[in-house]
């Protein structure tokens, strides 16, 4: 039995035409800035809050600042989580909201079941963050 080589120069030439167009889509996206991706920080957080009407009282970030967790001045609380390069908030009613603060872990859950939790380590503990979890954001 011999061994027939399935590729021709046809196919060699098709392959290599493909690997170079994968290649520059590679690129363009990469000059597009396919790789960056948004931080939240105090002024995007004051940006989502008074797109919505409201002014932030307090807030914590995450550690890698993909996630953060605000009080608003009228009484709600905000998510904002990083969706590649943006950022995407929720707003809720205080009371439907469950916080739990443990070990430099801060977990929030939503009454509507929708939303995804938000699970976030974040360097310290804030008074005003106890307090929210302790049951001082559910009035």
């Amino acid at each position: 039995m011999q061994f027939e080589n399935p590729f021709g120069v046809a196919e060699v030439i098709e392959l290599a035409g493909s690997a170079a167009v994968v290649l520059l889509m590679v690129g363009v996206a990469a000059v597009l800035g396919f790789r960056m991706s948004a931080r939240i920080d105090d002024s995007e957080l004051a940006r989502l809050a008074e797109a919505d009407g409201a002014r932030v009282d307090s807030a914590v970030i995450s550690q890698n600042g993909r996630a953060a967790f605000a009080r608003l001045s009228d009484g709600r609380v905000m998510v904002a989580r990083v969706m590649g390069a943006d950022v995407s908030a929720r707003f809720a009613a205080a009371k439907a909201v469950s916080v739990n603060v443990k070990a430099q872990r801060l977990n929030a859950t939503f009454a509507d079941a929708g939303f995804p939790p938000l699970k976030m380590r974040i360097d310290d503990s804030p008074a005003w963050l106890k307090d929210f979890s302790g049951g001082g954001g559910n009035t």
